[in-house]
């Protein structure tokens, strides 16, 4: 887990995140707000059912960045 807060302002579409949950989200669009990313899940280990989903993800529920476009 990461030590820092990730500024979700500054992530761009093709970054990949870890969530909360241990899954992996890969970033599809950012309105900036600073509030909601929207993403689409590449891995879930607890939930193997959103995979390949879209879905908002809430800037707290993003620990970190694991790859960058």
């Amino acid at each position: 887990m990461a030590d820092e807060v990730v500024n979700v302002r500054l992530l761009e579409p093709g970054a990949r995140i870890r969530v909360s949950h241990g899954a992996t989200v890969e970033v599809v669009s950012n309105p900036g707000d600073g509030v909601w990313i929207f993403g689409r899940y590449l891995s879930s280990p607890e939930d193997p059912s959103l995979e390949g989903t879209e879905d908002m993800v809430f800037a707290a529920d993003v620990l970190e960045v694991l790859e960058t476009p």
